[in-house]
């Protein structure tokens, strides 16, 4: 076998090695962290560009994980993942990146949180009294992918 043969059969063996390192957060990854109450989100600084970390609660539906601001998205973890939306999850012992993206739409945001709703006794209760408890601006977490 030539030399450029060996280099290229190991360039592709590198390169599939690699494809599955980067392989996206599939449906077990998430099914065995659906019932923890709680995950850290990680989030870039929106001055200091620090790393900065918020414990909040989360819905998965699918393959996909909500979480919600209060204070009408007031939040520093929510305002620095609007400006940078690349961002860390960890649930559980499941440490997962992805990307931020609000919800706008009115109809999807309500969905979202009746999601919250059924999974936090909490927060259904605090919506019977009033309270925005539950009912905060929705970030979907996408592109999710394992770190390794």
């Amino acid at each position: 076998m030539s030399r450029a043969t060996a280099l290229a059969l190991l360039s592709g063996c590198v390169l599939l090695f690699a494809a599955g390192l980067a392989r996206s957060a599939d449906h077990d990854d998430l099914s065995a962290v659906a019932s923890e109450s709680t995950l850290e989100i990680t989030t870039a600084g929106r001055t200091s560009g620090q790393a900065r970390t918020a414990t909040i609660w989360f819905v998965r539906e699918g393959d996909h994980i909500y979480v919600q601001s209060g204070k009408d998205g007031q939040t520093d973890w929510y305002r620095n993942a609007l400006k940078t939306p690349a961002v860390t999850l960890r649930i559980g012992d499941v440490a997962l990146r992805g990307r931020a993206r609000p919800i706008d739409d009115a109809a999807e945001a309500a969905r979202v949180h009746e999601l919250f709703d059924h999974k936090y006794l909490r927060a259904r209760v605090m919506g019977w009294f009033g309270g925005g408890f539950g009912h905060g601006k929705v970030l979907l977490i996408e592109n999710l992918e394992p770190v390794r």
